[in-house]
């Protein structure tokens, strides 16, 4: 992206602390930031004036027409099939950013939670200590299981799986990655410092896509972090989830779509598989029809893993940086692969 001369004006749809909007502010004198606390389509409307450079929020003007000097759009969100999903068209002319990368602190967080929660036991030893009494069972029903030496299968080694694999590692689990291209394990993306596996040497193995059921048979715990794309929909299918050893708990942060989750309910229901953790799902809110409402092996929370990010502000004030000065921008989605 070639540097532009003069008054660069750039838009944003956030709430954004204070102090983060003085480091937006100090990057540079030629920056003319135009800024509103409303992050919906009606607070993007109001900013999105024709002289319009960038945009920071969650999605294009309404009228592509009112803003045509656009060339940069950075959602605050690392998914983006609400963008480019679904036969939906681009507009030429304006590269697409994403926050991959600013989340992965605490859905990685969230992700080794909700394991150490299934391997210590916690749900039982709490309701143990409802009912007031720790002999209602077998003697060592309450007994934790080392993850020390278990699999950890990651099915989506961006950003956030790669946090996941740090913390994981570090647990003692035996981590193995899938990713849409397992011949590139390194990644450039936007990351905390000190946090992730940029050069991929955490995983055992890499491997593609199309060898997740082969793989899923290794797994104690399965975590997915996909996107969703026309290639991700409905990949962990209902062959995959059957492949799953009967004891594996499957934990989805990435998006709801990517699961069969009627096959998911079924095997669930029938205890082929010994549980789920689940944040996202294709319905949101979650109708109270849903199964897994009532499945004992579920823990359902409402899309919180990532609820909150201090990183995303750094990640903003890096790319405003970049843009201004007319340098690759980090976190480049690809309109027709959707990530």
């Amino acid at each position: 992206m070639a540097a532009t001369s003069g008054t660069i004006r750039v838009g944003i749809a956030f709430g954004f602390e204070p102090a983060a909007i003085a480091d937006f502010r100090s990057i540079s004198a030629d920056l003319d930031l135009r800024i509103t606390d409303r992050a919906d389509q009606a607070g993007i409307d109001e900013i999105a004036l024709d002289d319009l450079d960038g945009l920071i929020g969650r999605s294009l003007p309404t009228e592509g027409s009112r803003t045509p000097s656009l060339r940069w759009l950075q959602v605050l969100s690392a998914g983006v099939e609400y963008l480019v999903g679904d036969g939906l068209e681009w507009p030429t002319g304006v590269e697409l950013t994403n926050a991959r990368g600013a989340y992965a602190t605490p859905i990685a967080q969230y992700t080794i939670g909700a394991i150490l929660r299934v391997a210590e036991r916690v749900d039982l030893r709490r309701d143990r200590q409802l009912l007031q009494s720790w002999s209602d069972g077998p003697e060592d029903a309450l007994l934790g299981e080392q993850v020390r030496g278990r699999t950890l299968v990651i099915v989506g080694y961006g950003g956030i799986g790669r946090e996941i694999a740090r913390l994981a590692a570090a647990h003692g689990l035996r981590v193995l990655a899938v990713k849409a291209d397992p011949t590139v394990q390194a990644d450039d993306s936007f990351r905390v410092p000190g946090t992730g596996d940029p050069d991929g040497s955490i995983p055992e193995r890499f491997v593609g896509i199309d060898e997740l059921r082969s793989i899923a048979r290794d797994a104690d715990y399965i975590s997915v972090t996909l996107p969703l794309t026309a290639r991700t929909r409905g990949v962990v299918s209902r062959e995959v989830l059957a492949a799953l050893p009967a004891h594996a708990w499957i934990i989805n942060t990435g998006r709801g779509p990517v699961i069969d989750e009627a096959a998911l309910a079924e095997l669930l229901a029938d205890r082929r598989i010994g549980g789920a953790v689940l944040d996202v799902f294709s319905e949101e809110p979650l109708p109270s029809s849903s199964p897994f409402w009532r499945l004992p092996n579920v823990v359902i929370t409402p899309h919180v893993s990532g609820a909150s990010s201090e990183a995303l502000g750094g990640l903003v004030a890096e790319n405003l940086r970049r843009f201004v000065g007319g340098e690759p921008l980090l976190n480049r989605v690809d309109p027709a692969r959707g990530y």
